[in-house]
């Protein structure tokens, strides 16, 4: 499996330079930013101090949808609670989704400095995590919060097996799921309960393969029942 840093928007070139040494220390090689070039200056090779490597072949992007496309998993982080009720993992939390599903390539999303991620960033995400730190201030910046994440994923991270590799939850079939569930609390007559609806929605991308699998087959009974209800 692959683990991206996705950094959205990053301001300082020296903290993306720390997060890139983090990401080495790690065993990490996969960057992107995205509507920040500050990886190129050379105060970020300055601070990356023998992970400059990282930092030349980091991709760059001017959107976050682009980025984050051909990911099956987005994990976003964050220091607080935003917008709507979501369901927050810790980084042990996270990673164990990720060994429970069998992903290929998954990414690890990062706020700037300044403001975190949007509503609209965290829109793009399947997971949200954050750090439980025991105090709000001092607040971790960039290169700390990358390297917390980098150790906990570096320590836990399980390799696919054979067998299971070709049968990896895709970010496609969670999308599946999501319209299905919709369709199909307006089939009932249930779309307008609004906080129902996005407590399946959050869930889902923290199912297990198997009962992701079971959930195809329950929405499938599901659906033809209501469609003979309606026609009866």
């Amino acid at each position: 499996m692959q683990l991206y840093f996705v950094l959205k928007s990053p301001a300082r070139a020296e903290n993306v330079g720390a997060a890139a040494r983090a990401m080495k220390t790690m065993g990490f090689q996969q960057l992107r930013l995205v509507n920040s070039q500050v990886h190129e200056q050379d105060k970020a090779h300055w601070v990356a101090h023998g992970a400059q490597d990282i930092l030349h072949t980091a991709e760059y992007f001017a959107e976050l949808a682009p980025a984050l496309a051909d990911m099956e998993l987005v994990i976003a982080t964050t220091a607080r609670e935003r917008g709507r009720y979501r369901y927050y993992l810790t980084p042990q939390q996270a990673l164990a989704q990720v060994n429970n599903k069998q992903l290929k390539k998954v990414a690890l999303l990062f706020g700037c400095e300044e403001s975190g991620l949007s509503n609209d960033d965290l829109a793009h995400a399947d997971i949200i995590s954050y750090l439980p730190l025991k105090v709000s201030y001092p607040s971790l910046n960039l290169g700390q919060a990358v390297m917390l994440y980098a150790y906990e994923f570096s320590q836990g991270l399980t390799v696919p097996s054979a067998e299971n590799i070709t049968n990896h939850t895709s970010s496609a079939q969670l999308r599946v799921l999501q319209q299905k569930t919709e369709q199909l609390l307006g089939m009932a007559g249930v779309e307008q309960q609004e906080t129902l609806a996005e407590w399946v929605s959050d869930r889902l991308p923290m199912l297990a393969q198997r009962d992701l699998n079971l959930l195809h087959l329950l929405y499938k009974d599901l659906e033809r029942a209501l469609v003979a209800k309606g026609d009866s």
